[in-house]
């Protein structure tokens, strides 16, 4: 059974914190436009979960190269020097 995704969005009016949850990606996209409109609000974001996702986010196992649907994994990390 597929589920919706739930879009909460969480802002801070002076002290006070705020939060509207929605399944409307639209409405949760205008609803941000508009807080970011008025001084009064900050911290103002966007949060939601895919309820059809498996496993963890990003390469969760890497076996002799590879990642679990065959493909090489390349990725290394780069330090600044």
């Amino acid at each position: 059974m597929k589920q919706t995704c739930t879009y909460t969005i969480y802002w801070t009016l002076g002290r006070l914190p705020c939060s509207e949850e929605t399944n409307d990606m639209g409405y949760a996209l205008k609803k941000v436009e508009s807080l970011r409109k008025s001084p009064s609000n900050r911290a103002i974001c966007i949060a939601s979960e895919n309820p059809d996702q498996i496993g963890k986010m990003g390469v969760d196992a890497v076996v002799d190269g590879k990642t679990p649907d065959g493909e090489k994994y390349t990725w290394v990390k780069r330090r600044a020097p």
